[in-house]
């Protein structure tokens, strides 16, 4: 730190910092919700808000893990805190899954933002208490992990968890200012026990570490504060080349192969990381994605390969590659002898991977509206289904008419089959049979299929 920034108080220093941040990123209208812990950190945060907000509103957001005997009495008193200062105060309760095998506290972060994301309104910006310590902590932990410059870019100051707007306005302050602001204003915090369990690795980093490397470099956290930003800078620039070399041979959750195989394979891995995080999915460790790539590009053209990793699975059809997340994997999902009842004025929703069924009036298409008078059935495919898709052609088999159209195997059982009196009248939103099919400008009901898994 300089000696000018010496001479600027902590209250100063932390406004300004909150100021900048709120100035570009949260327009002056807006809504903020705190996510108010109690601790020192997000203590300082809340009450150097409250005098920064300007006409944006703001409130506190306890989450209340219940891993601690004490967290009935800390929710308590931050609801005290809030009173005190006049600021609305939510308390949520968020479930721990310690059965994920993630650690408690990866298990705890995603209980917490999910249970926080679930409080947010439309438009609310969520702030977090991070600063530049807890950015060195992050960058330190990803390093000894072994992660790469999207990893090691650590934490942004502003950005989206799914729908989630989040910003961390004092990321650029000292972990000392904040907590000297805290002492300078007689602020009153709660001291986790758990922030002092050195078997959790965070922990350790803090009190272990730390301490030794500050002593030695005591600038480490401004320097690796810099580090992390131009590994985001690195990173944004790795994302612009996978977005050229996607352009072209990306299309929803398929990938062509012959268009991956042309890159070099710093760029194939780059690639597939980049569709990863486009699609929300898990990102594989380096050596997970060294197999996946050698099994699904080496395999034979007339083979179906597959690789997966918790959370993905990656499947090879026709020089395809298509990503799916393992709770919407086609093949992982309802059984083929599942049945619905289908009033076609009403909509029918199947799950994530069979969509949504609907209709609209039609004349001339669709199904011929005599046969929608009455409740179909809606069932899937047990195999040697047949139609006729032209009025003046031969029935055909179903099996032959979805290899033709080229729809990926794994679907082929999840397209809705419309049935009435035991009759296959429609397939999806694909094919009517010629023979229940509205013609020369009769009623009918055309078939709509939304919100489906690709099928070619």
């Amino acid at each position: 730190m300089t000696k000018a920034a010496q001479k600027v108080s902590p209250q100063m220093q932390v406004t300004a910092a909150l100021e900048q941040c709120l100035l570009r990123y949260v327009p002056p209208t807006a809504s903020i919700c705190v996510a108010f812990s109690g601790g020192a950190d997000s203590m300082v945060l809340l009450h150097a808000l409250r005098l920064s907000a300007g006409d944006r509103t703001v409130r506190a957001l306890h989450v209340d893990h219940g891993l601690q005997p004490e967290s009935g009495a800390w929710a308590d008193a931050c609801r005290g805190t809030c009173l005190a200062l006049n600021i609305p105060f939510t308390l949520v309760h968020a479930e721990v899954d310690l059965a994920a095998g993630r650690g408690l506290e990866a298990a705890a972060r995603e209980a917490r933002y999910a249970a926080i994301e679930g409080q947010l309104a439309q438009g609310e910006v969520l702030v977090t208490a991070h600063h530049q310590r807890d950015q060195l902590e992050t960058m330190l932990l990803r390093l000894l992990r072994g992660a790469g410059v999207h990893g090691l870019a650590s934490m942004p100051v502003h950005s989206w968890r799914g729908t989630m707007e989040l910003l961390r306005p004092l990321l650029a302050v000292p972990a000392d200012i904040v907590r000297a602001y805290a002492v300078a204003e007689q602020l009153n915090w709660i001291d986790d026990p758990s922030n002092t369990d050195l078997s959790m690795d965070r922990n350790f980093l803090r009190h272990e570490i730390l301490p030794v490397i500050l002593g030695r470099w005591n600038a480490a956290e401004n320097t690796v504060a810099r580090a992390a930003r131009l590994c985001a800078e690195s990173a944004a620039l790795l994302d612009e080349i996978a977005q050229q070399d996607l352009a072209g041979i990306l299309d929803g959750h398929r990938l062509n192969l012959d268009g991956l195989k042309i890159l070099s394979v710093a760029r194939q891995r780059n690639a597939i990381r980049h569709v990863l995080h486009l699609l929300d999915l898990a990102i594989p460790s380096e050596k997970q994605l060294t197999h996946a790539l050698t099994h699904l590009m080496e395999a034979k053209c007339d083979s179906q390969p597959e690789a997966a990793w918790p959370g993905v699975r990656i499947r090879r059809f026709r020089q395809q590659l298509w990503f799916y997340a393992e709770n919407a994997d086609p093949l992982m999902t309802v059984s083929s002898a599942e049945t619905y009842l289908w009033n076609p004025a009403a909509t029918l929703s199947m799950g994530n991977v069979r969509g949504i069924l609907g209709s609209a009036p039609a004349h001339g298409a669709g199904i011929a509206a005599e046969y929608c008078a009455k409740a179909l059935q809606v069932k899937f495919r047990q195999g040697g289904e047949r139609l006729r898709i032209n009025r003046n052609g031969r029935t055909r088999e179903l099996k032959n008419l979805l290899q033709e159209m080229g729809v990926v195997p794994w679907m082929r059982g999840h397209i809705p089959l419309i049935y009435s009196d035991d009759q296959l009248v429609a397939v999806g939103d694909i094919w009517v049979n010629a023979d229940f099919a509205a013609h020369d400008g009769a009623s009918g009901q055309v078939i709509t299929w939304k919100e489906h898994s690709q099928l070619r």
